[in-house]
């Protein structure tokens, strides 16, 4: 146990260190609107994004998103010369086809998007209206969903409604627990109501992030960080 709670967290680390070549450009052009603005970030904000991106790089790797190396090598023979061939039995359009073999996996797709749910709305306030954080939630799976068409993982409707619904779930939670955390989501959150008045970078700050994890994950982690981990947490299946 012990083993692999060290095999776990150095991967990680690992996932989260990859995002940051993409999210410090970024960040850098964010603390330079934001002096021009007179609008400083928090403490308790940069720590709370710190810990959504790193959750959101897990989700990434858990989920088994494609790496830049297996489109450009056409690992999975998925482009032909006659276009995408993407395989008919890795595509499931059917919702609940698999809910004859258990709901074990249904159940861990929807805690899997709970936290996301949760931290949308509090970090941000413009989440706060449950058709945005379950239009964000079923955006984000969306992209992993059709990301897996190139690596041969099952491209399925299930995960799709699951991880929505999970965020939705964390919505809940969220506003079950608001008025514990109104003193807390003061410090974390962006206000609302500055939303017309920030910068773009800052406004959609959500979206940098989740583009940076997935930047992160494609295009360090899996074609290059995690072959070079490997032998190392061979035992451990990241």
């Amino acid at each position: 146990m012990i083993y692999m709670m060290i095999r776990f967290t150095i991967s990680s680390i690992a996932w989260f260190i990859c995002t940051l070549p993409f999210l410090i450009p970024y960040y850098i052009l964010l603390t330079s609107q934001m002096k021009k603005a007179g609008y400083k970030l928090s403490i308790e904000h940069i720590v709370m994004v710190g810990i959504f991106v790193y959750y959101l790089a897990g989700v990434l790797s858990f989920t088994g998103i494609p790496s830049v190396k297996d489109i450009i090598q056409n690992s999975f023979g998925i482009i032909t010369p006659q276009g995408l061939d993407f395989p008919q039995d890795k595509i499931n359009l059917i919702p609940f086809y698999w809910l004859r073999e258990g709901v074990r996996p249904y159940l861990e797709n929807i805690l899997l998007f709970i936290p996301f749910g949760f931290m949308l709305p509090w970090i941000w306030k413009k989440y706060e209206g449950l058709w945005k954080t379950a239009l964000f939630s079923i955006t984000f799976s969306l992209i992993i969903e059709l990301s897996q068409l190139f690596n041969q993982r099952i491209t399925d409707i299930d995960d799709l409604l699951m991880n929505t619904l999970g965020g939705i779930i964390g919505w809940v939670v969220f506003k079950l627990l608001k008025g514990h955390l109104a003193k807390l989501q003061d410090k974390v959150s962006v206000p609302s109501t500055l939303i017309e008045k920030i910068p773009l970078l800052l406004r959609e700050e959500a979206c940098f992030y989740l583009t940076g994890a997935f930047a992160g994950m494609f295009f360090v982690f899996y074609p290059f960080l995690r072959p070079f981990l490997h032998p190392y947490l061979k035992y451990f299946i990241f």
